[in-house]
């Protein structure tokens, strides 16, 4: 199992956080509800890999992918103040 998040590793300026994680698309840090996604694999590496991945997908598309992948996924959401969890594939 791997977890992905930015919970622990960012930046503050200027009232805004940013994440360690880019963001391929934008070339910028990743702005997203998430706050993580765990992995369930049987390699670490493969679930630290996809973690990130889907991370970067968002919760939309990465479920999407996740599912598709045949992936055991918790994805944790930010609604406001509270946290939701996302789980697929369990």
């Amino acid at each position: 199992m791997a977890t992905s998040g930015d919970y622990r590793h960012w930046r503050e300026r200027d009232g805004s956080v940013f994440s360690h994680t880019m963001d391929p698309y934008l070339g910028a840090p990743l702005a997203s509800d998430l706050a993580s996604v765990s992995v369930l694999c049987a390699s670490c590496m493969y679930a630290d890999a996809w973690a990130t991945a889907l991370m970067v997908l968002g919760v939309e598309r990465g479920t999407q992918v996740a599912t598709a992948r045949g992936l055991s996924a918790i994805f944790v959401v930010r609604e406001g103040e509270e946290l939701r969890e996302v789980m697929v594939g369990f």
